[in-house]
């Protein structure tokens, strides 16, 4: 599978930006999913990547070789799209077979190639059905299918599962990553989904206003965000985020509530907040521990039960709220006063006029 690169790439419309330049490695064998709200640029990167777009300017390599200027069909690359495309006057096993016999491979071989690729998905059993008597799930694994079936360098996928409903989405998740793990197959995945992202990428790119806001891990742009974009924009909900003003080893927030930065953190603030002080404290809700004696005071504002947990949500001053995941069985009236902590292991601060999170100084 290849290794894909993309040096200083960058889409402009007229003076418009659609990708502001792009620097990124997918490494081969990975799944890597770009997300972001409609309108950020993943989609255009995803169509560069693939050649069904020009770039601006910059370079997309293949395994080192430049491919920029090719043919999308110069570039082994499967594109699966939200919506099938798949040709309605053809049977499933018709589909999935035209991209071989469009390389002129021989009936035996593609017979056996697409026996194969259907067991695989599981579809056998309506091989001979035409797209329009298929359910929204088994259409798309028939699409999946026709991809697979070339077994090319690498697989773009455009919001693949976005017409799905929520139960077919959760089914093809799962068999998408699972297809990805046995094939080993370099994967790049547009979602707006953070759910997906979080479940199936290897690594998740966040973009937001043409501009590639953070690269990581799901665990390392969850827990470490870059920014105060990507902190608001993973997570349902996403991280606290509360503002204060710091001095000597406590940051005041509204409520009157004084909060003891956690001594790793003292040398950091110390250096790297403007002049006035002024820091954004960022938890998460399961960062939050209700205790009798917690530093921060509260009142309980609402809560939803979510199943396996219950979401509070905290009153800290006027108009403030924050919200703390804690056990399903907590049930507390609204307006009740709550103390709580918050693990010192999960605070991280953003400095307010960059918006950029800090990092603890070793």
């Amino acid at each position: 599978m290849a290794t894909i690169q993309l040096q200083n790439v960058e889409k402009k419309f007229g003076e418009s930006y659609a990708v502001k330049p792009l620097n990124m490695t997918i490494n081969s064998g990975e799944f890597i999913v770009l997300l972001g709200p409609s309108g950020c640029g993943k989609t255009t990167t995803l169509r560069m990547i693939s050649g069904l777009e020009a770039v601006t300017s910059g370079n997309i390599l293949f395994d080192g070789r430049d491919v920029t200027w090719l043919h999308p069909s110069e570039r082994d690359i499967a594109f699966v799209f939200q919506f099938f495309a798949l040709y309605s006057h053809m049977t499933a096993r018709e589909n999935i077979a035209f991209p071989l016999q469009a390389a002129g491979l021989n009936g035996t071989d593609i017979k056996k190639q697409v026996g194969s690729v259907a067991r695989l998905l599981k579809i056998e059993h309506i091989l001979d059905q035409r797209p329009g008597s298929l359910s929204g799930g088994d259409q798309q694994r028939v699409a999946l299918a026709r991809a697979l079936v070339r077994k090319p360098a690498a697989f773009l996928m455009d919001e693949p599962l976005g017409a799905l409903d929520a139960e077919f989405r959760e089914s093809m998740r799962a068999e998408i990553k699972k297809l990805h793990l046995d094939q080993g197959a370099t994967t790049a995945y547009v979602t707006h989904d953070q759910v997906e992202a979080m479940a199936m990428g290897d690594r998740i790119v966040i973009m937001s206003n043409a501009v590639v806001q953070q690269i990581g891990t799901p665990s390392e742009v969850y827990h470490d965000p870059s920014n105060l974009f990507v902190a608001r924009f993973i997570g349902s909900p996403g991280m606290n985020l509360i503002s204060g003003d710091y001095r000597q080893g406590v940051i005041t927030l509204p409520g009157e509530n004084n909060y003891r930065v956690p001594d790793q953190w003292r040398g950091t603030l110390e250096k790297h907040l403007p002049a006035s002080g002024k820091a954004i404290l960022g938890f998460r809700p399961e960062a939050v521990r209700v205790s009798s004696d917690g530093q921060l005071h509260s009142s309980v504002y609402a809560s939803d039960l979510h199943g396996g947990y219950s979401m509070l949500h905290l009153e800290i001053a006027d108009g403030v709220i924050v919200h703390a995941r804690a056990g399903r069985g907590l049930d507390y009236p609204i307006g009740t006063p709550l103390r709580f902590d918050i693990d010192p292991a999960m605070v991280r601060f953003f400095n307010p006029e960059t918006e950029a999170a800090l990092r603890v100084i070793p």
